[in-house]
Order: structure tokens, then sequence, then C-alpha cells
């Protein structure tokens, strides 16, 4: 077989194929863009599969799912990437709805946390309807991972928007996001997930508790109440009546609680004077601290010219 000097565009594509089945994208985007600089005849689809590299690398990125869909019509019906057969149809109907995803995760802000949440549900949805248990060819060409699927997706965008809509919720009503959060602990555990730190979130909203001073009740424990050790004794614990709100939390010391809750008004106002309080003796110490520096000084000073003219 010859050697060739100077490859054209039309081997430089080639290779370019090659390359991409060695997973070495890097070089296969270089021989890509070399071989349409050359006019290979594949020009537009050598174009789609510098796309196609970009969007493998930059999954995040909106832009980079719109230039694959602005571009895949150069392949017809299917391509080969690699040694991963590729319906453009499929992949296509996958740019667009990862570009919805995007829009609900990214372009939607956190403070509208009820719009955020039913976005993602309805792209969870797309992602059911559209591919169900078919594998995502996009991670497939990322990763390797012929075991992520539309139905996985789904429950993954579900998880996240429900745990989305539980974060916005319990400044509000912290009960409605105790409900989101057990809807997203129910979507994490089809997934396989332990869904623990859902779990933990939902017992933390549901929880009720009155507070020791005030004695407001409130829900959402961590949120608009907290638990802070104290010491408890009996007497006060049998003056609680059956049935209502308490003002202390669990755990004993021989019978008596030994944490109280305190609601957060309550406890930050405690803590924004405590804090006062301890600056004002901070500064009070400085300022003594400085006086007796002052003082010292002056004293070395005394001393230091005692000394000279005693010699």
């Amino acid at each position: 077989m010859g050697f060739k000097l100077f490859k054209s565009g039309d081997d430089l594509f080639e290779e370019a194929q090659e390359l991409i089945k060695m997973n070495d994208l890097d070089g296969a985007r270089k021989k890509f863009e070399n071989a349409v600089s050359k006019n290979t005849g594949s020009r537009d689809l050598a174009v789609l599969y510098i796309a196609i590299i970009d969007l493998v690398r930059n999954r995040g990125q909106k832009n980079a799912y719109q230039q694959v869909i602005g571009k895949i019509s150069a392949a017809g019906g299917s391509l080969k990437f690699g040694i991963t057969d590729v319906d453009t149809e499929k992949l296509k109907k996958e740019c667009e709805a990862y570009i919805h995803e995007i829009e609900a995760q990214q372009e939607i802000p956190d403070s509208e946390w009820m719009r955020k949440g039913q976005q993602m549900i309805a792209v969870a949805g797309e992602f059911a309807s559209e591919f169900g248990d078919q594998s995502i060819t996009l991670d497939e060409l990322t990763n390797g991972n012929s075991k992520s699927t539309g139905t996985r997706e789904s429950l993954i965008l579900q998880a996240i928007a429900y745990e989305t809509m539980g974060r916005g919720a319990v400044e509000g009503d912290p009960k409605q996001a105790a409900e989101y959060m057990q809807m997203a602990y129910t979507f994490r555990k089809q997934l396989g997930d332990s869904g623990q730190e859902d779990m933990d979130a939902m017992k933390a909203y549901s929880t009720s508790g009155r507070c020791w001073i005030c004695g407001r009740p409130a829900n959402g424990l961590g949120i608009h109440f907290v638990a802070q050790n104290a010491t408890v004794s009996q007497m006060f614990v049998k003056g609680e009546k059956s049935g209502e709100v308490l003002p202390f939390a669990g755990g004993s010391d021989n019978g008596s609680p030994t944490q109280i809750y305190i609601c957060m008004p309550c406890f930050t106002a405690i803590s924004n004077r405590a804090n006062q309080i301890s600056i004002g003796y901070y500064n009070e110490a400085m300022k003594n601290l400085r006086e007796t520096e002052a003082r010292l000084q002056r004293q070395i000073d005394a001393l230091s010219v005692s000394v000279r003219m005693s010699r």
C-alpha cells in the first residue's frame, strides 16, 4: 500500500472516524476540522461530528445541543459514532429534551421554586413518553452508559423537582414541604438510592414543637424552630398535658428531656443580644488591655531614663 504524503479531506475524515472508535475525541475533532478545511465530500457530516464531540464534552451547555440540532440533517436517518449506531431523529429529540431540562434547572431561579419544579416534572414526562425504556443515546456516547433510559431520567428529574419544591415551600408551609420531600424520597428509592437526605428533611419539616420561651407552636425543625440543650426537671415535664405540642425534644436524663425547643424569632433575638453583649465585653476588655499596655510602656520608659541617668 502506497504512502500518501498529502492526505485528502476524505482521508482525514476516515481517520477521524477511526479515532472516535479509539475514544480519542480530541484527535478526531482535529482531523474533522482538517477534513473540512480540505473540502472533504463529507463536509456537512464532518461539521456534525464536531458538534457531537463538543456536546459530549459539554453536556451542560444549551448551545451545544442547539448546534447538533442545527446540523443533524446532514446525516440523513442514521450515522455511526465509533461503534455506536445513532438514530439521528432520536438524537435530535434527546437534544430537545435536554434543552428543556437545562431551561428548567438553570434558567428558572430558585426563588420561583414552584414554577421550576413543575417545569422539571413536565420535562420528566417528556423523557418518559418519548423514550421510555429505550437507552439514552447521548449517555452512551458520553460515557458508554447504556443503562441510562428515558424512564430513569424521568425519575431523576421528578426527584429533583420535588426536592426543589420542598426546599422552597418549607419557608411558608413546612407540612406541604414534608409531603414534597416524601415524594422525592419515593422517586429516589425507585432509582435505587437510599434517599436518606430526603427522608431526614421530611422528618424535620413535619416535626412540630412549641417554643419554650414564647409558647408559640411551629413546624419545621431546624427551619422555624431549633432544639437547644437545657436542664429540664420532672416538674416541667409533668406540667405538660397529653396530646399537646411539646416544648422539648427527645433524649432524656433520668427521664427528663435534655433539649428544649426555641422558635427562630426568639432564638435569633437572644443570639443577637448575646452577640451585642459579648462584643461590648470584648471592646471593654480591649480598651483595658490597651490602657494597661500604655501604662506599662510609660513605666518602662521611666525606668530606662532612670537607668541612663544613674550611669
